[in-house]
């Protein structure tokens, strides 16, 4: 309510409106974007839908296909209000968009202003939000996105990250920002970067045929035990998951070659690591794919034994079937429920007679939880760490395109290629239909983020600037040790205060002396007994000096600048107020002998 009374002030004004599509996983509304000095609004005209693999028989020729509006499965949605008196409706999101309603969006709650592709058209934008939820919203072309784009940026929401139209682009943006070096320094987990990369390329969950694409990483779904120390254990990174299987590949290197079309480049795979039927496929259990599913098939479920039954047998067969080669989504590890048939839904019955309900997992998976557990732990662990940034290279970076993708044998068919092909430039109905089909239910590659330079890899633990990596791995080691320092570097006064930077440790002593310390919170090569670098001072700098500079050439109150004072005439008055902490710290150590100095191990 407070954020719907923020967007409707009476003194907001309209910057732009324009029409534009809201997309959802659960259908396309059809309205206006009314952009103001106070709010985004998106006001829904109530349209009808079509279905989510064809077009409607009377949408426009430029118009893309739009999924159908299915049974309300959402919950309620904060940002939905009822048009025109601007309070919160008690409808869900999936009803609202039938008409009749508005969402609203203050621009004090937006955090963030992504520009999006939709059916590979460079037409869309995604509002990301401080409650971290996201709204697609399609403005129909590159022109119109930009002027909204444009609008937005020169309000400048208050807590919104940086908007650069010069750099709206996903290349630009992963240049702008320090993702890919926080990651090579272990600052940022593999699942967060992996996110990110998803996000800052287009992959988004509320258009499912530009879902997250993940990785699989584990090999082994045979064993009774899962060994995360065995290199066997894990699939090689380097290689499209096409290429897994030599004697697969060979077949899908002669088909290449052999292959001469004068309209179709050349292409390894005919079908897709990541779209909207793989989407489905995968969450089968969970609403609101199940119903999408069902709707998918006529109004039934696609026969058991073709359904996601069975982890290992998914995995055989995205590693030896020539159509088949499917990566996974970001579910896989963090969402147990969905290999639960949590619903109870009727999927069918298998050819052997068991009716279908959960998914078969692994022999070293006790539950659900456990598989997702050992998923995230397989994600994270050493030896994908140091080869993760490979399979990035395949699909957002340089291998993802051009001559270093016919050499890594990552070709897929070209209309899954953003550029490939000009939609709003077809006029024939039929073909156009044709296009979108594709585009939308064949899979969509994510748009390039490094297109020349290969993907640094990550540090290893050892060489991470924070040394916490170590810490964590040597819990026993994180104690005090008592460091060596020359009597000239401390005067024979005890610490009073302490500060650690990222180089320095600083202390300033009982006797108004500043000692600088160098100081590296990393691990050496274990030729010290320490498990970080101390390199004690020679010789302590007078804190008096500093004071004496101070009132030299300080500032005084409200700013005004001192008059020199001659400090050769005689001692000068400093007007310093300490700190209650330090000052009281001051006077309890001056009372005291020196003792050891002692100094935290691994940063703590």
């Amino acid at each position: 309510a407070a954020a719907a009374a923020a967007g409707r002030g009476e003194d907001s004004s309209c910057i732009m409106q324009c029409d534009a599509e809201m997309i959802t996983p659960m259908g396309v509304a059809r309205g206006r974007l009314i952009v103001t000095t106070r709010a985004i609004t998106f006001q829904c005209a109530g349209a009808a839908a079509t279905s989510l693999h064809s077009s409607s028989a009377t949408a426009s020729t430029t118009a893309p296909a739009a999924p159908a509006l299915f049974t309300p499965v959402y919950d309620d949605d904060p940002h939905l209000v009822d048009a025109g008196d601007g309070s919160s409706s008690s409808s869900s999101s999936a009803a609202a968009l039938a008409g009749g309603h508005e969402w609203r969006w203050p621009l004090d709650i937006v955090y963030s202003v992504q520009t999006r592709r939709y059916l590979l058209r460079r037409s869309a934008l995604e509002i990301f939000l401080l409650d971290r939820s996201a709204y697609f919203i399609d403005l129909g072309s590159q022109e119109k996105r930009m002027r909204v784009y444009s609008a937005i940026a020169g309000l400048k929401p208050r807590h919104s990250a940086p908007m650069f139209l010069e750099a709206a682009g996903p290349e630009a943006l992963l240049r702008k920002s320090d993702l890919t070096a926080r990651w090579c320094r272990r600052e940022m987990s593999n699942f967060d970067y992996l996110m990110a990369l998803n996000t800052l390329a287009g992959r988004t969950y509320n258009d499912i045929s530009q879902y997250p694409v993940f990785p699989w990483v584990i090999a082994d779904y045979t064993s009774a035990e899962l060994d995360l120390t065995k290199p066997e254990t894990f699939r090689d990174l380097s290689k499209p998951v096409g290429a897994l299987d030599p004697a697969r590949l060979e077949r899908i290197k002669e088909r290449f070659d052999s292959f001469d079309d004068p309209e179709i480049p050349k292409f390894h795979y005919g079908s897709h690591y990541s779209s909207a039927g793989i989407v489905l496929f995968y969450l089968l259990r969970l609403e609101p794919f199940t119903t999408l599913s069902h709707q998918l098939q006529g109004g039934k479920f696609d026969h058991a034994d073709r359904l996601f039954h069975d982890v290992g047998v998914t995995w055989k067969g995205v590693t030896s079937d020539m159509s088949d080669v499917k990566e996974l989504i970001p579910e896989f590890f963090y969402l147990p429920e969905m290999f639960q048939n949590v619903n109870r839904v009727d999927l069918g019955v298998k050819q052997t007679g068991v009716a279908l309900g959960d998914v078969q997992l692994p022999p070293w998976a006790k539950d659900p939880h456990d598989f997702v557990a050992k998923q995230r732990a397989a994600l994270e662990s050493e030896h994908v760490s140091r080869n993760l940034h490979l399979w990035v290279e395949l699909v957002f970076g340089h291998k993802q395109r051009g001559r270093a993708a016919e050499e890594a044998h990552n070709v897929f068919y070209h209309l899954t290629y953003e550029g490939n092909v000009d939609v709003e430039a077809i006029q024939d109905p039929v073909l156009l239909k044709a296009t979108q089909d594709q585009i939308a239910n064949f899979g969509q590659t994510p748009s390039q983020l490094l297109t020349t330079q290969p993907h640094p890899p990550r540090l290893s633990p050892d060489d991470t600037f924070s040394g916490s990596h170590w810490l964590l791995a040597n819990p026993a080691r994180a104690c005090k040790y008592a460091l060596a320092v020359p009597g000239a570097a401390g005067g024979g006064h005890p610490a009073a205060h302490l500060a650690v930077g990222p180089e320095k440790m600083i202390v300033l002593t009982a006797g108004m002396e500043l000692v600088v310390h160098r100081w590296l919170p990393n691990t050496p090569d274990g030729a010290s007994p320490l498990p970080f670098t101390f390199e004690p001072a020679r010789e302590a700098g007078h804190f008096a000096g500093f004071l004496r500079h101070l009132a030299a050439g300080g500032v005084g109150p409200l700013g005004r600048r001192r008059a020199a004072a001659d400090s050769s005439a005689g001692p000068v008055e400093v007007p310093v107020l300490l700190e209650p902490q330090l000052a009281a710290a001051l006077k309890a150590k001056q009372a005291k002998q020196p003792s050891a100095f002692h100094g935290g191990g691994g940063g703590g």
